[in-house]
């Protein structure tokens, strides 16, 4: 084979060689994009039905910038609370969210999530106050005062617990009548931690 022969069959298989290269890449390109799309169909399809994984894209977004957090006070003394009664905590001073309803006393989760309760009573001398954290019915944290001794007294109870969306918190009386709860110096709080 002469040279000229020789330069022309590598000319033509060169140029079948880069054809084929770009059709490939082509194909890889469709293929990819076409692999992305049915990925995000299926993130769709998961979120329709009500599954998705924690700290997903879409979850982790959804959570930047929304704070769930309430801070409610006791805006007058109550006395003789008999028991199995919600405190109502009417004073709100922070409500973000929207989950704290002062009318009810309780708090309604917003979304699925690890939340943290706090709340803190103030009971003068020989009171006797029984105050529960409580979760969709069922007493989760006990917090007591019996025949207190000192002139004025503060106890605070705290909760950390994961909550369903909808699930409920609130302070209710338990054990005997709450004899007397100071305004102002009795309040509770509660936030989402953070995360997803």
């Amino acid at each position: 084979m002469d040279s000229k022969t020789a330069v022309s069959y590598a000319a033509i298989f060169c140029v079948i060689l880069i054809s084929y290269t770009v059709a490939e890449q082509q194909n890889s390109s469709r293929n990819y994009l076409s692999f992305l799309s049915s990925y995000a169909s299926y993130q769709d399809i998961c979120r329709k039905i009500g599954w998705e994984p924690k700290c997903s894209p879409h979850t982790v977004n959804e959570c930047k910038g929304k704070t769930i957090a309430f801070h409610a006070i006791l805006p007058s003394d109550v006395t003789n609370t008999p028991i199995n009664t919600i405190i109502k905590f009417q004073k709100v001073q922070v409500n973000e969210g929207g989950g704290y309803n002062p009318a009810t006393g309780k708090f309604t989760a917003p979304v699925d999530g690890v939340y943290s309760f706090s709340w803190t009573y103030h009971t003068n001398k020989g009171s006797v106050a029984y105050l529960g954290g409580y979760v969709d019915g069922t007493i989760r944290t006990y917090i007591g005062t019996y025949t207190q001794a000192n002139t004025w007294q503060s106890q605070t109870g705290n909760l950390v617990i994961k909550l369903k969306k909808g699930s409920q918190f609130w302070v209710q009386t338990y054990l005997q009548t709450v004899q007397h709860l100071s305004g102002k110096y009795t309040f509770l709080s509660g936030y989402k931690i953070s995360g997803c």
